[in-house]
This record gives C-alpha cells, structure tokens and sequence, in this order.
C-alpha cells in the first residue's frame, strides 16, 4: 500500500467516526432538550448516562487517544504542517489523553473532571474558530499565516469534514462524558 492511500484510508476512517459521533451528539442534544419538558424523555436520558456507568472517563479517553494519535499521524506521517490554530486545538487535546487516562485508571470522577473540563470547551472554541476560517480566509490574522495558513483544508471529507471539525467533534463527545460522569456522580451524592 502507498503513502498516500494509506492517508486517504485513515482520513476517510476517521471522517466516517466522525461523523457517527456527530449523530449521536446530535441526537443526545434533542433527547436533552425534549427531556426539559417531557419527563419520560428524563428518565431515557438517565437510563442513558447510567448504562455508561464507570465507563465514561475510559471513553473520554479513548476520544482523546484517537484525536491525539490522528493528530500525530496528519504531521508525521501525512506531513501535513499544522497551523497555529491546530497547534492550540493540541494544546487543548494532548493533556486529555493524559489526565483521562490517569482519572480513569485511579475511578476519580471528580479529580478528573475538575482537571479535564475546561480542556475540551477551550479546545472547542478555538475549532469553531478554525472552522470560521477555514470558510472565510478573508478574516485569517497575520499570525495564522506564520508557518501553515489556518485557511489550508488538509482533508475535506463529505463536504466538510476538516481537520478542526474532527477536532471540535472530539470535544463535543469528551464534553459529553465528561457532564455523564459528573451528572452521575452528582446523582448519587458523592462530593
């Protein structure tokens, strides 16, 4: 197999995960939205967080291994040269992998969740604003075109799958445990 189609396989993979998590992130939202005003919507929404009882941090993780990993593998392997933003939204990623693991290894709900939480909403943010310029290059700063221009779409898979919005999808679902573990544990009463 050549360089590139193993590039075009894992972009392709990756874009159709994305897209899977992108669904069920989706549909999470509308049940937490009907559950505000439906309470049989609540207990489905419950019955969810509970079925991944203990296992949240562990997905967390593995959220943030495969977004770490793929990051790693688009420069080193891909050679893709990550922009400034990209190199924020790593900031924001590359530490999840960790603490996860280290919360998930240890069952500390709380200190993981307390270290981690504000990782994947600043992560998050800086991917709805490389999105913006992927769409608009007008607006790209001085400093975004220092090394690789934050406009450049490595991969544009579906229409739009880009490197920042596997980003901004990891976060999304990192997010998503995240609140399952704490809304669970504030559910039993654990400080």
């Amino acid at each position: 197999m050549e360089k590139q189609q193993v590039i075009d396989a894992v972009v392709t993979a990756l874009a159709a995960l994305a897209v899977m998590v992108q669904v069920l992130l989706a549909l999470l939202i509308v049940l937490s939205l009907v559950s505000l005003v439906v309470p049989s919507a609540r207990n489905a929404l419950v019955w969810l967080r509970d079925s991944f009882t203990g296992t949240e941090l562990w997905f967390a993780w593995g959220i943030a291994l495969v977004a770490t990993l793929g990051s790693l593998f688009f420069s080193e392997f891909a050679d893709f040269v990550p922009c400034r933003l990209c190199w924020f939204q790593r900031i924001a990623m590359y530490p999840l992998a960790i603490v996860l693991l280290v919360g998930a290894l240890r069952r500390d709900v709380r200190a993981a969740v307390q270290y981690a939480f504000v990782l994947p909403i600043l992560g998050a943010m800086v991917s709805i604003y490389h999105i913006w310029i992927e769409l608009h290059p007008e607006d790209e700063s001085a400093g975004c075109k220092v090394g690789g221009s934050c406009a450049t779409k490595w991969i544009d898979e579906f229409g739009y799958v880009t490197i920042p919005t596997l980003a901004l999808t990891a976060f999304a679902a990192i997010g998503a445990f995240l609140a399952f573990a704490w809304s669970r544990r504030a559910a039993a009463g654990e400080r």
